[in-house]
């Protein structure tokens, strides 16, 4: 008996929606019919404000984890806690790496984006709050 989880428990994908038919008269190359094009879901500037969004939280974590890594060196201070402040920050990215790759395959629904936004907001905002705790 399958329930909702079985394709992301067992790494299957949803099957694929069949390929369209041609009307009769019309041949269509197997090509065209498998051909991939841009994700029509988004509109070219929802995708660049996601683009940019991303830029602005790869930044911002790059930004956090140099400083987090250049306070740990430094021996005056307690430099683990700040290297384990940047260690920190890449767990949540990397939970919010997996939960995109998870939307591209098809395992999570494209109607739960909003979802992924939350996340890399509360990305940017500890990226922020371990800045200030850095130089404080």
């Amino acid at each position: 008996m399958a329930d909702d989880r079985t394709g992301l428990l067992s790494g299957s994908r949803p099957a694929p929606p069949p390929a369209p038919q041609a009307a009769p008269g019309i041949t269509v190359s197997s090509s065209s019919a498998d051909a991939i094009y841009h994700d029509s879901s988004q509109t070219p500037r929802s995708r660049l404000v996601q683009v940019l969004f991303v830029a602005l939280v790869a930044v911002m974590v790059v930004i956090t984890l140099s400083l987090s890594i250049y306070r740990s060196i430094d021996v005056t201070y307690n430099g683990g806690m700040y290297f384990m402040l940047g260690v920190c920050l890449l767990g949540f990215v990397i939970i919010e790496i997996l939960m995109i790759v998870f939307t591209r395959r098809g395992d999570l629904p494209k109607g739960k984006t909003w979802f992924l936004y939350f996340v890399g907001v509360c990305v940017l905002f500890e990226a922020l709050f371990t800045d200030i705790l850095l130089f404080q």
